[in-house]
């Protein structure tokens, strides 16, 4: 009887361990004045081949000032903060800017965001609505900036 040695294992040749990927770096944000004026100049220029369109991007834009203002807001003031989700810094911003700024915020970024939704059952906002908005936005806005200088 005769024995057969064990096979000696093939060593894997694993691939060298690459360092982990840098992560993309952000995108270029707008300021907060520079989307109002966009807004203004879809509020303004409201044209055939816009029609059914401008309102929800007016919308848009707007909601996105709100959210890029609290944004850079949290950033200089408690930049923690900044990186959590957008509902909880908007719980926190009563504690540290005045009530009647937060509540401001939060009323008008609940009507944007409502409004730059499609309903099958709603029509679009109307210009009326649109520059009230604009309005809060700028205020809710301008509220938060002289915090952060």
């Amino acid at each position: 009887m005769t024995t057969i040695p064990p096979a000696t294992p093939i060593p894997t040749a694993r691939p060298p361990r690459l360092p982990a990927p840098l992560p993309p770096p952000q995108p270029p944000t707008s300021t907060p004045n520079e989307l109002l004026a966009g807004a203004d100049r879809l509020l303004g220029t409201a044209t055939a081949s816009t029609t059914g369109v401008w309102p929800r991007a007016v919308a848009l834009l707007l909601r996105h000032a709100l959210e890029e203002a609290l944004r850079r807001y949290w950033q200089a003031r408690k930049p923690q903060l900044a990186h959590c989700p957008l509902h909880a810094q908007a719980l926190c911003l009563e504690s540290y800017a005045d009530p009647d700024t937060a509540r401001r915020w939060s009323a008008t970024w609940a009507g944007l965001s409502r409004a730059c939704h499609y309903h099958g059952y709603e029509l679009a906002p109307t210009h009326a609505e649109l520059c009230a908005w604009r309005d809060d936005v700028e205020r809710a806005t301008g509220a938060l900036v002289p915090r952060t200088q």
